[in-house]
């Protein structure tokens, strides 16, 4: 990997920011196409940070692109405006680089773009692996645009992986840093009925799991980025308030959850999909973190 020059979008989020800085310690180049310059330089020291894709025009032949950008689908109750945001972010920024890189004389190798196990949609208790069929969902449809748009690089001979992340967890961050304030007060519980499953993942095993996509050419389209070892929500729910040593006993019945979060509920907590990651197991991928328990002991118990 050294001296590969990497382009990152979305490089200052959860997963970004955690990318951009095992890509710096294997001796790659990141740059960051961001929107805010100031932002990116205080969070990721030693980034090439840039605004303009032109700007890339003097900086040497991009090997890979790792495409991450997105407005937060839990950034505030869905609304016609939100959810347009959440397309233009995603969608339209990917658009963008495929504009810019079937200009130029040697487009990128590999484009490691984001999804979502959303792209399935709800299922119940089916297993989903990456030959799984959707079923119709306003997630599903958001992902498969945000895919569609990625694999538009085939045309240029870049080998094109769309990520599709489950739940990933980090201490104090993502999904789990916002799960962690009710739970640390014992106010913590199941969501709905908590038979919906999650499928979840550790921020260390999506950073290296990109890397493996790198190294392997035989991977491309939708790679499942999530546990071999999905667990439902209840299960979830008691598993961090016994490794947080909190009771998990008070639940957020469905009819309260539709109140305060609108459609998201039905589409983001309520539901769930019990994706397995077979594309990473039979390359060869060895997840560090299978089990929920030993993750969340990791990230909530161990020192820095």
């Amino acid at each position: 990997m050294d001296n590969k020059i990497i382009l990152v979008t979305g490089a200052t989020g959860f997963i970004g920011s955690h990318f951009c800085q095992k890509a710096q310690q294997q001796g790659c180049r990141v740059i960051a196409f961001t929107r805010s310059l100031d932002k990116a330089h205080k969070r990721l020291p030693g980034v090439t940070a840039i605004q303009n894709l032109a700007e890339l025009s003097s900086m040497g032949k991009i090997d890979y692109v790792v495409n991450l950008a997105g407005e937060p689908l839990v950034s505030g109750r869905w609304n016609v405006e939100r959810k347009q945001a959440f397309l233009e972010s995603r969608v339209g920024l990917t658009n963008r680089l495929f504009d810019y890189f079937q200009a130029v004389p040697e487009p990128p190798k590999i484009l490691i773009s984001g999804s979502a196990v959303g792209y399935y949609g709800p299922q119940g208790d089916k297993l989903l692996d990456e030959a799984a069929k959707h079923h119709n969902s306003y997630s599903h449809h958001l992902c498969s645009e945000w895919e569609h748009s990625a694999l538009q690089f085939n045309q240029l001979g870049t080998r094109v992986c769309c990520l599709r992340t489950g739940i990933v967890l980090g201490a104090e961050e993502g999904a789990l840093g916002r799960m962690l304030p009710p739970f640390k007060f014992g106010l913590g519980g199941r969501l709905g009925t908590g038979k919906q499953w999650m499928p979840w993942v550790h921020i260390e095993d999506v950073i290296d799991l990109i890397f493996h996509c790198f190294n392997r050419s035989d991977i491309k389209g939708g790679i499942n980025a999530s546990s071999p070892n999905p667990v439902t929500n209840r299960q979830f729910s008691k598993t961090l308030g016994s490794v947080l040593s909190r009771p998990a006993i008070l639940p957020m019945p469905s009819p309260l959850a539709r109140l305060l979060f609108g459609e998201m509920a039905d589409e983001l907590l309520l539901t769930g999909q019990r994706v397995v990651p077979r594309k990473a197991l039979e390359s060869g991928f060895e997840f560090s973190y299978p089990e929920l328990r030993p993750a969340l002991e990791q990230l909530l118990l161990e020192k820095p």
